[in-house]
């Protein structure tokens, strides 16, 4: 029998790490196997939404790891959590953990205790956090919920367990945490943050930022005017090793300016922050972003648009621009004329699509032989018959993956949608998202209609996959594997 060494067995369970069952099913091959997998399966336990059972079990383990110390410690307190005998782990468990979710593990811990007195249950929580957050540990993810209660936590935010962090997701006024974070993480690639109106000191969090050495992705939020001032000269003093910027405001010019090596730009909320100082004319001849692959972006001005997207040029594989950002026809003609005469390897687009400009929508298609998917949100007054002939007339050879946002009041004609499948017949068999947007339960006849027609083009082989959404947001994008998750394994 063919024997494989330790490190080979490593690589194929860090290959299978998002494959959950194949990882246990390498658990019962044998000792060695067992020994390979237990590492990759523990990394990130709560990365899955887990059952109640699934969690008490969890629970369970993690009272397993504490030691003589704590346990003589909660009994002298009268707490005794062991209501029978139990042998040891065969794994320190908690070792292998390494992207450490204090929301979740909040949830776990309250949910066990709940049945306890708070003076009690504090006590317990601490002790089972120094589980974690000790010498031996090390983490590559730390997650600090919102309402973290400082009162209950007792943590040590600058011990070596955090020295190697990469990802973090916290807010500002976690001042104790980001202080004592400043001091022993200098790793941080990818930054989650929050800042909130009411508090204009955001000093811990720029300490933080600036002590960084290869800040990479920055998500932040932020609807306070006082601190954007600086935390956008920060985001210049960053800016050659920022490649992915998600905000929640639209930031001046300059800040975009600096970001040259910016490769994905992420200003698509819907409640995008809008300045209290006017840019309405600004100088854009400083502005160029020739690595930006990927635009998300909901901003006031169409020239700012169209500028990233000429500076970008061939670069750009995907294009997500809302609704609401343009109202004009002159606008939408100049942006969709823009993109098909600068972007020829386009694979995602979501533009708005008015009546008025179905021509240059057409050439749009027409001059995007690589386009892969399209998303089309919902228009007052918009006319699908149009949009669908000319999808089935001059969509390139890859379209395949659409996307279709409506609302209650503007639904889809089913009639409409049957003749576009029919026409579909002779090319790749679609994935097709619909998003219903403000149904309410009075609908359900009309989703169970939806469904029904879909099935029978899935049956047909039209539609490969279809997808049901019943929500105000979904993500338009998904097929994008360039897209952050706050949780990834190295």
């Amino acid at each position: 029998m063919l024997k494989l060494n330790k490190d080979v067995l490593f690589l194929i369970a860090e290959n299978l790490q998002d494959d959950m069952i194949s990882l246990c099913s390498c658990l019962l091959v044998n000792k060695s196997w067992c020994e390979a997998t237990v590492p990759i399966l523990w990394k990130i336990p709560g990365r899955m939404v887990l059952t109640e059972k699934a969690e008490d079990k969890l629970f369970n383990v993690i009272l397993l790891h504490l030691s003589k110390d704590s346990k003589d410690i909660l009994k002298n307190q009268g707490i005794d959590l062991y209501t029978e005998t139990y042998r040891p782990t065969s794994f320190n468990y908690i070792n292998f953990w390494r992207h450490l979710d204090l929301q979740f593990l909040e949830e776990t811990f309250s949910r066990n205790l709940k049945i306890l007195e708070v003076s009690t249950s504090s006590m317990i929580k601490n002790e089972l956090l120094n589980l974690f957050i000790n010498k031996h540990t090390k983490f590559i993810s730390l997650l600090i919920p919102e309402n973290i209660n400082y009162d209950i936590y007792r943590i040590s935010w600058n011990e070596q367990c955090f020295s190697d962090l990469k990802n973090l997701c916290c807010y500002e006024f976690h001042q104790n945490s980001l202080e004592g974070l400043a001091t022993i993480s200098k790793s941080i690639k990818r930054l989650f943050c929050c800042i909130s109106r009411d508090n204009n000191d955001i000093s811990r969090i720029v300490k933080l930022i600036e002590a960084q050495k290869n800040l990479n992705e920055i998500h932040m939020s932020c609807d306070n005017d006082e601190a954007l001032k600086t935390i956008e000269e920060l985001l210049i003093k960053k800016a050659d090793t920022i490649q992915y910027l998600r905000l929640d405001w639209e930031p001046v010019i300059e800040v975009l300016s600096h970001l040259v090596n910016l490769k994905i730009l992420d200003m698509e909320t819907p409640f995008l922050f809008r300045r209290s100082k006017n840019y309405a004319n600004p100088d854009l001849n400083q502005l160029a972003l020739p690595a930006l692959k990927i635009l998300k972006a909901n901003l006031s001005s169409h020239i700012i648009l169209i500028r990233l997207i000429e500076t970008a040029n061939v670069q750009l594989t995907t294009i997500g621009i809302s609704h609401d950002s343009l109202k004009e026809i002159d606008e939408i003609r100049r942006l969709t004329q823009t993109i098909y005469q600068n972007c020829p390897n386009l694979r995602y687009i979501k533009l708005p699509i008015k009546d008025y400009a179905l021509t240059e929508f057409e050439r749009l298609l027409a001059n995007s032989q690589y386009l892969d998917g399209l998303v089309i949100d919902y228009e007052r007054g918009f006319d699908y018959k149009d949009v669908f002939e000319i999808l089935t007339r001059s969509s390139p050879l890859n379209l395949s993956k659409f996307k279709f946002i409506f609302t209650q009041k503007f639904r889809l004609n089913f009639k409409l949608l049957e003749s576009f499948l029919n026409k579909w017949n002779d090319r790749q068999p679609m994935l097709l998202q619909i998003s219903l947007v403000n149904f309410i339960d009075e609908h359900q006849w009309y989703m169970k209609r939806l469904k029904s027609l879909i099935k029978k083009y899935e049956m047909k082989g039209i539609i490969k996959k279809f997808d049901l959404n019943w929500y105000d947001k979904f993500e338009e994008f998904e097929w994008v594997q360039d897209v952050s998750q706050f949780y990834s394994l190295p």
